[in-house]
């Protein structure tokens, strides 16, 4: 099971990358915010701007908004601290990167109800 799932993770990895490559190369990429990239890989990835693009696609959730919680409070919202290298970028797939912070986020999120 965990070799199925990793080929065929890879195999999704490797079709973007090649579909996103001839889109660029054909003149029709997409908007990347001025951010470095070769296909789906960011060669100059923002630590810190994905951390922060993370935590306002969750501010602005309509999740954060669901009948469970009425209206939403933006007081409620918890302060997203980034501290250390913030400086920090590398080369490394966007999507794969703000996979991390998004589900803690929202675990920090819920807590806060």
């Amino acid at each position: 099971m965990r070799r199925m799932l990793v080929s065929r993770i890879s195999r999704r990895v490797l079709a973007e990358h090649q579909i996103a490559l001839t889109e660029a190369f054909a003149g029709r990429g997409q908007h990347t915010n001025g951010e470095p990239h070769v296909g789906i890989i960011f060669t100059g990835l923002n630590v810190k701007r994905s951390v922060e693009h993370c935590a306002r696609l969750l501010r602005e959730s309509p999740l954060w908004a669901s009948e469970d919680i009425g209206h939403p409070d933006p007081s409620r919202w918890p302060e997203v601290q980034i501290q250390g290298h913030v400086d920090t970028s590398f080369a490394y797939i966007r999507e794969h990167l703000e996979y991390v912070p998004s589900p803690l986020l929202n675990r920090f999120r819920s807590s806060m109800l």
